[in-house]
């Protein structure tokens, strides 16, 4: 059986794709594990970077609540024989500070006893106004402070301390945190906590922000699948102090919803410690992989922590990875029909040849060779077939002249 005919062009193009196709599928494999780590360490930097960033501006806040209270220690503890005196303080610090939503200070028991025995100035922002602030003296019907955890925790340990996060005693929603320092009388004697309240609302709103513009960047996947980032603030406990869901500031733990492949992350983040290195570490996190970055926030118990579900950063390396792929795709198929082109054409000069041989086997032995403007192999080839063209001419005219 006849078989089929095929050109040189078609076998060197089929060969061609072939090994083609074999290099191209080994380096599919390595650029698309490439571009997958490459993007997801691209974006789990970028998640991590804005978190630092929040919390460089949750420490700025709180350092400005630090400033405003410690700048008027001095005052305090200077005029500590005059107790109408420290009203104007307290509404000193909370007109200076912006972000400071109440101020007072709680004094020992009968420290003056011509005010009872508690005493405790106190100013406070309307929130309705916040231009507009409002103090009192407040004494033993108002406020029973002396048994309070937080107050005896800072006459003790004669040191300024973050209070626990605390809901706001007029609306019983706000969340409210305290920077508590200790005031000395001239013997050196703790007669006194200055306190400055500073509302966690902002927090929530800054976290809720950030999570947005990353949830806008996410891939289109990520935003049908509503693979959403979650970032809140953690007591050292767990406990939740900015939270999406305003229901589960201090009611609910992060540490009940990761899985046990966590166990590692919540030590860390007990003892208050950071890894720079572990950009990209995954736990379960209600029961799905997530990615989580976390962060504490100096000067305090709490910790920024980001958790973002897995698909939102890996479907992004390999969406990366699948475009990357069609293009290296394209570009082989490019060069194949390039390739088959110029073959085709170069070998074109091969059916002039063989056209003019068979001619010439059939008697016609001045049939022009084709030109071939190429000084290669086809020029060889066609210059040999001259030459041979020449000997059998002149091999016929010897014989016929001699018959």
């Amino acid at each position: 059986m006849r078989q089929k005919r095929t050109t040189i062009a078609r076998r060197l193009t089929r060969k061609s794709m072939f090994w083609l196709l074999v290099i191209v599928i080994g380096m599919s494999y390595f650029v698309f594990q490439l571009t997958g780590w490459a993007t997801r360490t691209f974006y789990t930097e970028s998640y991590y970077n804005k978190m630092r960033i929040t919390m460089e501006y949750t420490r700025r806040v709180l350092s400005d609540v630090y400033v405003a209270v410690t700048n008027n220690i001095y005052y305090v503890e200077q005029n500590l024989d005059n107790p109408d005196f420290h009203k104007s303080v307290m509404e000193r610090i909370v007109k200076n500070g912006t972000r400071v939503r109440s101020c007072g200070i709680s004094f020992i028991e009968d420290y003056y006893p011509q005010k009872g025995h508690r005493f405790c100035p106190f100013a406070w922002r309307n929130v309705a106004n916040p231009d507009v602030i409002w103090s009192e003296n407040m004494g033993d019907a108002d406020l029973d402070y002396l048994k309070a955890d937080w107050f005896l925790d800072v006459i003790k340990g004669d040191s300024a301390q973050w209070s626990e996060p605390f809901y706001d005693g007029y609306d019983n929603e706000t969340t409210l945190a305290a920077y508590m320092v200790p005031i000395h009388d001239s013997e050196g004697r703790t007669v006194a906590v200055l306190g400055a309240d500073v509302s966690l609302d902002w927090l929530t709103k800054k976290l809720n922000e950030m999570d947005s513009i990353i949830n806008e960047n996410a891939s289109l996947a990520a935003n049908l699948l509503k693979l959403r980032s979650q970032s809140f603030i953690i007591n050292h406990d767990g406990s939740f102090i900015t939270h999406p869901n305003k229901a589960s500031i201090m009611n609910d733990i992060f540490f009940n919803h990761v899985g046990d492949d966590a166990s590692d992350l919540v030590e860390r983040i007990r003892n208050g410690k950071e890894d720079n290195e572990k950009y990209d570490e995954k736990i379960h996190y209600d029961d799905r992989e997530c990615y989580v970055f976390y962060t504490p926030v100096k000067y305090t118990e709490w910790t920024i922590v980001t958790v973002v579900p897995w698909q939102a950063i890996d479907m992004l390396g390999i969406l990366n990875g699948i475009v990357l792929l069609l293009i290296i795709a394209v570009c082989m198929m490019l060069i194949v029909l390039v390739c088959n082109y110029y073959l085709k054409r170069e070998t074109r000069p091969l059916q002039k040849l063989i056209k003019a041989t068979d001619d010439i086997a059939n008697g016609h032995f001045d049939t022009p060779m084709p030109d071939i403007k190429h000084n290669d192999e086809m020029r060889q080839l066609c210059d040999s077939f001259e030459r041979m063209q020449y000997a059998i001419s002149t091999f016929i005219d010897n014989l016929k002249n001699k018959t």
